[in-house]
């Protein structure tokens, strides 16, 4: 049996298509990368009655950032995390506002990496009861999201306290997911 050279280029452009696409989806699965924005969940705390000065208020959240992951893109968890950063910390207060406050900071640690991220800000006496803290840093915090609790701590300089003031804290990162 003789194959004639017009089957013979069809082979070929068949075999040469299968290599292609064979090679073509290992390279798309590299290229394939999800940005996603990540909102915390809200962690209250309180700033307690005190002189004026500088004070460091805690509080602790449960969450789960592999849901928030999967809740965005099925596909992809924490274990797919390549990157990610903090973009902000937004610190609210309850019946109060920021009016008089200096050196206004805020910093957090996971139960994955117990060393403290500080997110710095400054506030010049804000009327305003919300303060966003932008951040300054571009470390790479992925190994921080690998946990379950978040410990946040909001510390500032500010005039006299005279009842405790509830607030609340909600960070926000940026972070790169993509196959493994």
């Amino acid at each position: 049996m003789k194959i004639s050279n017009a089957t013979k280029v069809s082979l070929f452009a068949i075999l040469a298509f299968t290599v292609l696409l064979t090679s073509s989806c290992k390279k798309l699965d590299n290229l394939v990368k999800v940005n996603l924005e990540l909102q915390m969940a809200q962690v209250p705390f309180t700033i307690d009655a005190s002189a004026a000065g500088t004070t460091a208020n805690t509080g602790t959240v449960h969450f789960d950032v592999d849901s928030a992951i999967k809740a965005n893109n099925a596909s992809f968890g924490v274990g797919n995390i390549k990157s990610a950063t903090i973009d902000s910390v937004v610190v609210t207060l309850t019946d109060s506002t920021f009016s008089g406050v200096t050196n206004a900071s805020a910093s957090f640690y996971s139960d994955a990496v117990l060393t403290p991220v500080t997110i710095a800000g400054s506030n010049t006496g804000s009327t305003s009861s919300i303060l966003t803290l932008s951040s300054s840093t571009t470390a790479d915090l992925t190994s921080y999201l690998k946990a379950t609790s978040f410990t946040y701590t909001f510390t500032c300089t500010h005039p006299q306290v005279l009842t405790p003031i509830p607030a609340s804290a909600v960070a926000y990162f940026h972070l790169v997911v993509e196959p493994n």
